[in-house]
């Protein structure tokens, strides 16, 4: 299990930029219905999904790299804290820092700045959507749900690992079967996608023989079929292939796929003010279009150097921490987003 995918960070760049420019299109009414940038980029939401899959393929890939057990679930926390949690608690804070700013803009209309401390509370344990109360930055609902997977897998792992195709075979669907049972703000209703990233690890990893890869595709293709529109099949199939593709490392590859994390997290507060301050000051639809570029261009700028002195330093410590002190260095092979 000794590999990089590279595939893997022009995917997750892909993904990031796309959301970017849907939320750009899209938001504020700031282009027409009929807009020809805004109707190229309406599908950009699904970058969402193509997250969850590579989230489905790259955590369990990692723990099965580092000899996962239920004896690590606190390592295996810990190195997922120490990941994800300081970039995104720094943009909560950072979100409310800029709300504060934009109310003391002299073109600012709206409600005055005010504090929920309860909103807040919420968001260290990524709770809002639950507890009913708005996030800060409306992308992080998909972190909470993100974070659900990581709770679960941590568990749930060794039955999704097995070698047997009843235990592994049953988990996943009754990980699927358990959507029925809970509303949007819970990982089971994305089931399907993380599980589709999951198959990938078990045939990347050689866990699966030919017959069970076959018959898991078939089964996560009825799923689909069944309970999503055509867009989410193709989006899944698409981002299936391009997993597996043997792409060749690139500056733009590497580029996007570090930052993209960082880009998810900022593109909001940052690409999305350029677009307000844009419909406040023109109402020329060509300049309008232009701006959806120039607030992603905005977006990536920040990203680069959140990344670089916010994310990065954060990544590099979560990889020095190991499931075993004998482990050796292979288990940076595969990054883990």
């Amino acid at each position: 299990m000794n590999k990089h995918f590279y595939s893997l960070d022009y995917l997750r760049g892909f993904a990031a930029v796309s959301v970017c420019l849907f939320h750009f299109s899209d938001k504020f009414g700031f282009l027409p219905t009929d807009d020809p940038v805004k109707w190229a980029f309406s599908g950009g939401h699904f970058g969402v999904e193509i997250f969850f899959i590579i989230s489905g393929l790259v955590i369990p890939y990692s723990m099965a790299k580092g000899q996962y057990t239920l004896s690590k679930v606190f390592v295996f926390l810990k190195k997922r804290f120490i990941r994800i949690e300081p970039p995104y608690l720094l943009c909560v804070l950072l979100a409310l820092a800029l709300n504060y700013a934009t109310t003391l803009s002299p073109v600012y209309v709206g409600k005055p700045f005010n504090i929920d401390y309860e909103q807040l509370f919420y968001h260290i344990g990524y709770l809002n959507g639950i507890m009913g109360k708005d996030w800060l930055n409306q992308v992080f609902w998909t972190l909470a749900i993100e974070f659900q997977y990581y709770l679960l897998i941590a568990v749930f792992f060794p039955f999704i690992n097995h070698k047997n195709w009843l235990v592994w075979g049953i988990s996943l669907i009754a990980f699927n079967a358990s959507a029925s049972l809970f509303d949007r703000n819970f990982v089971f209703n994305f089931a399907i996608f993380f599980t589709t990233g999951i198959l990938l690890y078990r045939y990347l990893a050689d866990k699966s023989n030919r017959v069970e890869v076959i018959v898991s595709a078939v089964m996560v293709l009825g799923v689909l079929a069944y309970n999503y529109s055509y867009k989410e099949l193709l989006v899944t199939i698409g981002t299936v292939i391009a997993a597996v593709l043997p792409l060749r490392p690139t500056w733009i590859g590497a580029f996007f796929g570090n930052i993209s994390y960082s880009l998810y997290l900022l593109h909001f507060p940052i690409g999305l003010r350029i677009i307000n301050l844009a419909q406040r000051f023109s109402d020329v639809q060509s300049v309008r279009q232009m701006m959806v570029f120039v607030a992603l261009l905005g977006s990536v700028f920040v990203a680069y150097f959140y990344y670089k002195y916010v994310e990065k330093p954060f990544k590099l410590m979560s990889a020095r921490v190991k499931y075993d002190t004998k482990a050796s260095a292979a288990t940076r092979t595969v990054e883990e987003h």
